[in-house]
């Protein structure tokens, strides 16, 4: 059984982002979208037969199939660490003729790579209606999400968090100062730190357990220039990247620097 999400608040989360909690009449497209939970947030205004969820996890799909048939459901058989371990890398986004007047992606891009992230995104955009917005999380190692209940910052909560459900024995002062400086880095399987590189030691798809990426505000200030990035709310630590539809800016810049650059 692939991953199956128990998360319930994103619609919460993304309305809040874009100041916008009347969905209904607009076609949404939740990638990572898993089970659709999107649809479970009490707080949902989605028209079921206008949600569209893309998700790696075939597990997820069929479930979310027989919660929602009048909605559609697509399997993406793209390589994911952990997620989708014996997927295609690089595979691209199914071919559909739809267009979105909103694409969400809550906590996909906090676990891939960014590279995935950055291919990514340009093909979302490209699915955006005249006037839609893609809006995706990530989260900030530096940003100290809850200051009054919790006194480290985004980075040392996951590490205390790996040493209680995955590696005991990780060694969270050494990992955080090492990391302290970076824009970006990865935290594979609970012990291995890669800072600002995705040369990442091969791992066999059973073994692949965890890996949490993370993004300064300003890297992704820096990766996307035309878009708004915006704090944390509703109690929780991701931001947002809120992007309007103008895919043409996003692939002109993407060519013009080149996404060796990019990744800088």
């Amino acid at each position: 059984m692939g991953f199956l999400s128990t998360r319930t608040w994103q619609f919460t989360y993304f309305a809040m982002q874009l100041g916008d909690s009347m969905w209904s009449g607009k076609d949404v497209l939740d990638f990572g979208g898993n089970i659709g939970n999107i649809l479970r947030d009490p707080n949902s205004t989605i028209d079921p037969d206008r949600y569209w969820c893309i998700d790696v996890v075939k597990d997820a799909i069929e479930m979310g199939k027989k919660s929602y048939p009048e909605s559609h459901w697509l399997f993406y058989d793209r390589y994911c660490f952990f997620f989708n371990s014996y997927g295609v890398p690089h595979l691209k986004l199914p071919d559909i003729q739809q267009r979105f007047d909103y694409i969400v992606a809550y906590s996909v891009f906090s676990n891939t790579s960014a590279t995935d992230m950055i291919e990514l995104v340009g093909e979302l955009q490209g699915l955006l209606k005249s006037g839609g917005t893609l809006a995706f999380s990530f989260i900030d190692p530096h940003y100290r999400s809850w200051p009054d209940k919790y006194e480290g910052d985004n980075l040392r909560w996951r590490l205390e968090k790996v040493r209680v459900e995955e590696n005991p024995d990780v060694d969270i002062d050494a990992l955080a100062n090492q990391a302290r400086q970076a824009s970006w880095w990865f935290l594979v399987n609970g012990r291995d730190l890669y800072v600002e590189t995705e040369e990442i030691e091969p791992c066999q798809p059973e073994r692949q357990v965890s890996h949490y990426a993370f993004y300064s505000e300003e890297y992704m200030r820096n990766l996307f220039p035309d878009a708004t990035i915006q704090p944390p709310v509703n109690n929780e630590m991701q931001h947002c990247c809120v992007i309007k539809s103008d895919p043409a800016n996003y692939y002109q810049r993407s060519a013009a620097i080149g996404l060796e650059e990019a990744l800088a």
